[in-house]
């Protein structure tokens, strides 16, 4: 029941080199990590399961999915941009 009041807030920063200028940075909020694991895992094994479109094998997520299926396979777990969701 606890873990249900969590939530989980990530912050991505983009620069063209470690240690320079900031070039891009989203928020993230979701529910709590360990459900945000779960239903993530959960949705990715679904997808490969159910898609013949993902890549298999050893690849980053928007390798396998591509960054819109991600995005919305996030959004479909309740990851959304701060203050959007």
């Amino acid at each position: 029941m606890e873990r249900a009041k969590t939530r989980t807030h990530v912050v991505a920063v983009a620069a063209a080199s470690p240690g320079g200028a900031p070039l891009a940075e989203v928020h993230l909020e979701g529910p709590s990590i360990y459900t945000l694991t779960g239903e993530l895992m959960a949705w990715a094994a679904h997808r490969l399961s159910t898609h013949t479109d993902a890549t298999p094998g050893v690849v980053s997520p928007t390798k396998a999915f591509g960054v819109d299926q991600l995005q919305r396979g996030c959004a479909e777990i309740g990851l959304t941009e701060a203050g959007q969701g």
